[in-house]
């Protein structure tokens, strides 16, 4: 694969002009959206990185990359445009529409909890990934390559089982620029991308951290259990590095580390004393970033505190 910024709309091949309305060589278009990958609003992707699994697991870690993937329903909301009819019959466009959607996931309460967590306006940047691996975004000169500008991003309401139906979430969102769509978009081929398939990207999986016991005064030990938030099964194969553990502000290097039983890990460290505040929290300090790669999976965790007795 090439770096990014020597892939971009390569599909094209219909003539000198990107604006050209010739009919012959190839067609740019997107097939059902079943991905959306969501940037902070001010992030780009790096035209000289490689689109593949090692740059994206990278941005997940960093908290550049959020992916919502496993679309099952994929609905264009958007607005038309609004003419006006003037008083001698010419017609002229007042309002342009924007691009709005709602996209359906079968996921569970877990996702619904993390769709409405990304609730703003704003905050964010988004590109499509279709069912054939092609991916489509913006840019303002061939070099550049991000997300669409995100308006309203907001989780929909559960949509509870019925006798007929299963239980739903979803997540719907507006485009606040059209010309980024309409003028300045980006497309990135399935072939440029071979063998990476970006459709089979998952998103960050959460972990839930907590204290098996609260650390008593002169106790030389941590011990912190760590489940899946989605199904509740105890997080394992994690090492050392794999946590940041700090006590009254100060990282701590513990002296010994063991996992028993599955997901409950125990931090030797030096004597805790009464009052001392103990955070916890998964971190990858050589790459000094909040997601830690674990078997080509991205997770994460909230910080957890405790004070010694």
């Amino acid at each position: 694969m090439s770096a990014l910024n020597t892939i971009y709309n390569l599909v094209e091949c219909s003539g000198a002009s990107v604006l050209g309305t010739g009919s012959s060589g190839c067609v740019q278009d997107l097939k059902k959206v079943v991905s959306l990958w969501i940037t902070p609003d001010n992030f780009e992707f790096s035209g000289t990185e490689t689109l593949d699994e090692d740059y994206v697991q990278q941005l997940k870690a960093e908290g550049n990359l959020i992916i919502l993937n496993k679309i099952k329903t994929f609905t264009d909301n958007s607005s038309e445009d609004i003419v006006e009819t003037l008083d001698d019959g010419t017609k002229q466009v007042a309002t342009l529409g924007l691009y709005e959607f709602m996209a359906k996931f079968i996921k569970g309460s877990a996702h619904q909890a993390a769709l409405t967590s990304l609730n703003s306006f704003g905050a964010y940047r988004m590109c499509f990934v279709d069912r054939e691996n092609n991916i489509m975004g913006t840019g303002q000169s061939e070099n550049t390559f991000k997300g669409f500008s995100v308006g309203m991003l907001q989780g929909g309401k559960y949509e509870f089982a019925t006798d007929s139906t299963g239980a739903k979430q979803s997540i719907m969102f507006q485009f606040t620029d059209r010309t980024e769509f309409d003028l300045d978009y980006v497309f990135i081929s399935k072939e440029q991308l071979e063998p990476y398939r970006p459709l089979r990207e998952d998103g960050i999986h959460e972990v839930v951290l907590s204290y098996a016991s609260v650390p008593a005064n002169a106790s030389t030990e941590i011990v912190v259990k760590a489940t899946m938030k989605q199904n509740g099964q105890p997080f394992t194969g994690a090492v050392q590095s794999n946590f940041l553990i700090t006590r009254q502000g100060a990282t701590i290097t513990p002296s010994g580390f063991a996992e028993s039983p599955n997901g409950t890990y125990t931090f030797t460290v030096t004597a805790n004393s009464t009052n001392d505040v103990i955070t916890s929290r998964l971190y990858d300090s050589s790459n000094n970033r909040a997601g830690i790669v674990l078997s080509d999976d991205v997770y994460k965790s909230a910080i957890v505190s405790t004070t010694v007795v």
